[in-house]
């Protein structure tokens, strides 16, 4: 599998070109997770792997599939998404929801997956809908907490009723090498908080840290540092107002 990413100079619009390779025949019997010693399966992109997307065995798809194997093997989920179609992250997506613990996504992403609109016309995120969105997430599935980010912020609702939301690090646009990968880090940074137990604001201010250090590199990880590294980052430049 193969991914080429390309920036543009003067407005940082991406381009991706996927070619997914011997990974399109890839299915639920290559996922051995009866033995892992991991605590958590951070899974995906549905959408792109077909023999995944397919239905297999009497589940939905083969995403579902590998989610159901991991909770029996007692780990953790949490799922990955790619932008595409609403209409196909709606269909091979919401079918996973019942298997996961978190929920990690873009504004976009979660739209789809509740069927809201959380984007205006001018291309802004809509923070009022994207917490229904979140909350219609939150009855599909028992995730403990459902995270949406922008490039603003970010806003987590809890299944005990609990909301945050904090602003993004406020990275001047001179310290910006690209954006490919940034939602894919603020994960990271977010699992990494979950996992060692810290309250949702310190999770989600390490998530944000995060995704700014991926920031100054062109590519998806170079620019990724130590938690500590990170988090000075934020403390540099300081975070955005929180949204909504």
């Amino acid at each position: 599998m193969s991914v080429d990413a390309f920036n543009a100079l003067d407005t940082g619009r991406r381009t991706h070109f996927f070619h997914p390779g011997v990974a399109a025949a890839m299915t639920p019997d290559h996922f051995d997770v009866s033995a892992s010693r991991a605590r958590i399966l951070h899974i995906g992109s549905p959408d792109g792997l077909a023999a995944m997307d397919a239905p297999w065995r009497g589940d939905a798809n083969g995403w579902v599939a590998v989610l159901e194997a991991a909770k029996r093997a007692g780990l953790m989920t949490n799922l990955e998404m790619k932008t595409t179609s609403a209409e196909r992250l709606a269909r091979l997506c919401r079918p996973c929801l019942p298997h996961l613990d978190y929920l990690i996504v873009n504004d976009f992403e979660i739209g789809a997956l509740a069927n809201v609109q959380t984007r205006r016309a001018d291309g802004s995120t809509d923070v009022a809908a994207v917490k229904r969105a979140i909350a219609a997430a939150l009855e599909r599935g028992p995730m403990r907490w459902v995270v949406a980010h922008f490039p603003k912020g970010a806003v987590a609702g809890g299944r005990d009723g609990t909301w945050a939301a904090l602003g993004s690090v406020a990275m001047p646009p001179s310290e910006i090498a690209g954006v490919n990968g940034a939602g894919d880090a603020f994960a990271a940074g977010m699992l990494f908080g979950l996992d060692e137990g810290s309250p949702i604001a310190d999770c989600l201010r390490l998530a944000h840290a995060t995704a700014a250090a991926s920031m100054r590199a062109v590519s998806t990880t170079e620019g990724v540092a130590p938690v500590a590294e990170c988090l000075a980052l934020a403390d540099r430049f300081g975070l955005r107002p929180a949204p909504g």
